[in-house]
């Protein structure tokens, strides 16, 4: 009965009023969101689903969306490919220039811009790498959380891996992490380095 006497000209000033509200303080950080049909409860997990909106992955937080995926959504995302975006992600994230994201993935670098204008999605090597980067930034969120250093909490720890990826690691035979990251086997490789960092073992 109440919309009964509303006009479409008070319906669309309603809407606007509500879209303009802030959020209660008590709204919850995750959200529902589908992927490939499904629902599920993630933090803007859709980023990595097909069809995701430009203005949602240029502020998407995909570290978080890939620390809620299952073995299935992991699977979906190498055969769909990852967006164009998640390479502009990890330049900023790691502060490392985008050249140098696109070299150490094996991104071909006319591909990756033109995938990028058109918000595309990069699939084979370069995209897989580029999933094994973004996993290694789970990692070492990871490691500053469990850590009990008084430090660990206010570490950047993306800046960190970008820089650490970059200098020669004694447990890679002297090599630099980034020159593995462009094969699944280099990435278990710097993996395992970061959980024997974590663990304080020796390698």
């Amino acid at each position: 009965m109440v919309a009964a006497i509303l006009t479409d000209s008070d319906v669309r000033t309603a809407q606007r009023g509500v879209a303009k509200s802030p959020p209660a303080k008590t709204a919850k950080k995750h959200v529902l969101v589908k992927v490939n049909g499904k629902t599920r409860s993630g933090t803007l997990f859709s980023v990595f689903s097909p069809g995701a909106s430009h203005a949602l992955l240029k502020k998407a937080d995909f570290v978080e969306a890939l620390r809620d995926a299952t073995t299935m959504d992991l699977v979906n995302i190498e055969r769909e490919g990852v967006p164009a975006q998640l390479f502009v992600f990890l330049s900023e994230r790691m502060g490392v220039p985008l050249v140098d994201v696109l070299r150490f993935t094996g991104a071909p670098r006319s591909t990756a811009l033109r995938k990028l204008s058109q918000g595309g999605r990069m699939d084979g090597v370069a995209g897989q790498a580029a999933l094994g980067v973004t996993r290694l930034l789970a990692k070492a969120k990871e490691m500053a959380e469990e850590s009990t250093h008084p430090d660990a909490a206010s570490l950047d720890t993306s800046r960190w891996l970008g820089a650490w990826i970059r200098k020669p690691q004694p447990a890679l035979g002297g090599r630099r992490p980034e020159e593995l990251l462009d094969t699944p086997t280099g990435i278990d490789a710097v993996m395992r380095v970061l959980g024997a960092i974590q663990s304080g073992a020796s390698l």
